[in-house]
């Protein structure tokens, strides 16, 4: 027992510091991606609003031809972001390359975004993948929150009372604000580590379930009481045989009909002739979970079929949770406050720990000088 728990003291210590500064980059980029909704309205105003006007929205087909006239021809409009509140612009995506935001108002073009240079999306890179690019990058920075996980579970170990008594219970949950900095930093590793470690577990846990297919498969399999995601096969539509748009335009309007108070309405951009115009609606601000989908005939614009939040099984409810509980938005803004705390405290893990060692080893050097 006493060697496993060398062992784990081992590994804890080495493993934290070959993987401490991808934790505290991956953390740090997490905690400004909480927020990255309401910082983009803030820093970019002016290509997100518009001044509301008292007149019809310009069809949904003609704004997107004017997104595609507006960026190069090797990069098809492949999504469209809409937000029908009034004054807002619609984002049409240009693959991962460029956004481009249009006046829903005139069908105008207001800005076109490079991905490549735009700041949030560097911020997303580096938490994605260190900027190292998907076949590098992301295995390093998904292996590494793996490890992340791991030291979780042997930091409770560490962690756990050497005595159920009054002293070492004292020791284990409070801290002592009052003590020497090396005390405080081992409380703030140690204690506090201990009360987060619950929301640092989930935060890794849905973000490796984008890592590793085993690790989705695995988790929604375990959390739903051993249920398999459902396989939905995307309808057909009949060909149009032409370029003739009418068919978006009145299926869209029956989207805006059905759902007038949606927050956002996301359309896939599908070039096939017998792919369906389809559409997901979300009801409530900043989360992806409250959903809509829509699947409309190319040529009819009628309803081929629809499924939303409430006819989810319980594995798909949990996978369909999982971005939400990701970045915090599952509850709104209490819920996006306390997410932010737990990736600010996860940042500050490594340098905690980093500090005990350094400290452990030059405090032995020093007591042998002496």
């Amino acid at each position: 027992m006493r060697l496993l728990k060398k062992l784990n003291g081992w590994l804890h210590l080495w493993l934290g510091l070959i993987t401490g500064l991808i934790t505290f980059i991956v953390s740090i980029t997490g905690c400004l991606y909480v927020f990255i909704d309401e910082i983009r309205e803030l820093a970019y105003r002016d290509r997100c609003y518009v001044q509301i006007e008292n007149v019809p929205y310009q069809p949904l087909s003609v704004m997107v031809a004017q997104a595609q006239a507006a960026v190069p021809a090797s990069h098809e409009i492949v999504r469209a972001d809409i937000q029908p509140a009034p004054g807002r612009t619609w984002v049409f995506r240009a693959g991962a390359k460029y956004r481009v935001y249009v006046n829903p108002y005139t069908a105008d073009v207001i800005y076109v975004e490079d991905q490549n240079r735009e700041f949030f999306r560097v911020v997303l890179e580096l938490h994605r993948n260190l900027l190292l690019g998907k076949e590098i990058g992301q295995p390093i920075v998904a292996y590494s929150i793996l490890i992340f996980l791991l030291l979780c579970l042997s930091g409770l170990v560490l962690w756990w009372p050497k005595k159920w008594n009054r002293k070492h219970l004292k020791k284990s949950f409070t801290v002592k604000w009052k003590a020497s900095f090396k005390r405080l930093n081992y409380d703030l590793h140690n204690v506090w580590g201990f009360y987060m470690l619950i929301p640092a577990l989930v935060l890794a846990m849905t973000g490796l379930v984008y890592s590793f297919s085993w690790f989705d498969q695995a988790f929604t399999y375990s959390f739903s009481g051993g249920q398999h995601r459902t396989q939905w096969e995307i309808p057909k539509s009949a060909p149009t045989g032409g370029s003739d748009k009418r068919g978006l335009d009145s299926a869209f309007a029956d989207v805006l009909r059905r759902y007038p108070k949606a927050d956002m309405v996301s359309m896939r951009v599908r070039e096939a002739e017998d792919a369906p115009y389809d559409f997901q609606v979300r009801m409530l601000k900043s989360r992806t979970y409250h959903f809509e989908w829509l699947y409309y005939d190319r040529q009819t614009a009628q309803l081929l079929y629809a499924y939303g939040t409430d006819d989810l099984n319980t594995a798909d409810k949990i996978r369909a949770m999982n971005f939400d509980l990701h970045v915090g938005s599952f509850m709104g803004l209490p819920s996006k406050i306390f997410a932010f705390i737990c990736s600010m405290f996860c940042a500050s893990l490594p340098l905690t720990g980093f500090l005990i060692w350094y400290n452990r080893k030059w405090g032995k050097k020093k007591k042998r000088r002496a």
